[in-house]
């Protein structure tokens, strides 16, 4: 079990990533052809996918008051 303040720790850190990621993603569309940027946005959406159901859904587990989509 992952203690609470590293859970926390974690969860802000998870969600600082996809804000970033999501971020990028926008710079992005202004600046790419549109074939780069759908697979840049694959690539985004694999990684902030992968971010949710392998980090925070993790914590959730023993921590679901960190779910703040609960």
């Amino acid at each position: 079990m992952i203690d609470k303040a590293m859970a926390e720790q974690i969860h802000q850190a998870s969600l600082n990533a996809i804000v970033e990621l999501s971020t990028l993603l926008r710079d992005v569309e202004a600046t790419c052809p549109n074939q780069d940027y759908q697979k840049i946005k694959r690539g985004i959406g694999l990684s902030i996918g992968t971010i949710q159901t392998e980090l925070m859904d993790l914590l959730y587990v023993d921590h679901p008051e960190l779910d703040d989509l609960a």
